[in-house]
């Protein structure tokens, strides 16, 4: 199946990203999973993780002084806190369909997408920071699932080979997210032009993923031809979670929903020729032609006899040097409108 499918093939889709804002506790995840359908979420999107398989004990170690002087196990006991289990994930995914939400996750080793597919997710999203861990992708796309696969902190020859890697193991469809992973992202460093760029590069339909903490660049994103848009999502402003910074209430998620519909509704066709409902203001304000004087029948007409008036339910005044020198069959009294049926 391809990734919009699951949602009737509508143009604009909107993932909240619970992420671990659920801080572990399967009770705050069914809560915000309620609040995302209230804030006018179509999918709601988990994160999956196994933290040993995550992270090395010399983590912290190697990035101060690039050594592995000291084991140290906090950053894998922190995450170990933010797990949910496959119970709770069952739960999570029936509470997600009765609410009409898509349930997916992304997973971040192997023995989390086999958690996953013993859910049977339709969907997998591939954070940014998977998009070199090959075997893992081959493994997503053997599941012969749709797949978002995120683009920060990406070269294009890596996302080249992630999209290869994902196709050649039988992925049937890709969006791609543009996405900057900085948190929160500053405005000069969005880069929006890169939607349309990674479209022309790969070919495939590009999302936004956004870590703004508020959603000014998803309005411009939907301007650049965005149609998928994922955001991070909490219950409160005063709710504490791990992304607070670059998360929206579910009031904020329901603005922003409305602000991007408005974003694309004003895009518009991009046909260059004025659409039919500006048909009544044409009729008024455009100008068609009109006798300037009286003009006898057997006039032939000069630059003089014509004036372009409003309003325009006549011979377009772009039809001027036409009628110049041709000879009026009958008399037109001055001001009215002139007919080509009247000439000759």
């Amino acid at each position: 199946m391809k990734f919009r499918d699951f949602f009737k093939n509508r143009e604009l889709i909107f993932i909240a990203e619970i992420g671990i804002n659920h801080r572990g506790d399967a009770g705050l995840a069914a809560r915000l999973v309620e609040a995302a359908a209230r804030g006018g979420a179509d999918a709601v999107k988990f994160q999956t993780f196994a933290p040993e398989q995550m992270f090395s004990r010399y983590g912290n170690s190697l990035l101060a002084s690039d050594t592995t002087e000291k084991a140290d196990f906090s950053t894998i006991e922190f995450f170990r806190k933010l797990r949910l289990g496959k119970d709770d994930y069952l739960s999570l995914a029936h509470l997600s369909k009765e609410k009409g939400l898509l349930f997916f996750s992304s997973p971040f080793d192997l023995e989390s997408l086999e958690l996953l597919e013993s859910l049977n997710v339709p969907v997998y999203k591939i954070a940014s920071s998977e998009v070199t861990n090959l075997s893992l992708l081959r493994e997503i796309g053997a599941t012969g699932k749709p797949v978002i696969l995120s683009t920060g902190i990406c070269m294009e020859k890596e996302i080249e080979e992630a999209v290869a890697a994902l196709v050649s193991a039988g992925a049937p469809d890709i969006v791609l997210m543009h996405c900057v992973s900085l948190y929160p992202l500053p405005p000069e460093r969005a880069n929006l032009r890169r939607i349309a760029a990674l479209r022309d590069r790969f070919g495939l339909e590009v999302g936004f993923s956004d870590h703004s903490p508020d959603f000014h660049a998803v309005q411009i994103a939907a301007a650049l031809g965005a149609r998928v848009f994922e955001k991070h999502f909490t219950l409160s402003a005063d709710y504490d979670c791990p992304d607070m910074a670059v998360s929206l209430t579910p009031d904020q998620f329901l603005e922003m929903r409305s602000a991007v519909e408005t974003v694309v509704s004003m895009m518009g066709h991009g046909r260059i020729d004025y659409d039919f409902y500006e048909k009544d203001v044409a009729k008024s304000a455009r100008r068609s032609l009109y006798a300037r004087r009286h003009i006898p029948r057997g006039t032939v007409l000069s630059d003089d006899d014509i004036a372009a008036k409003r309003p325009g339910v006549g011979i377009s005044a772009a039809l001027r040097d036409v009628l110049v020198g041709m000879r009026a069959l009958v008399d037109i009294e001055e001001d009215f409108p002139l007919r080509m049926e009247d000439f000759e």
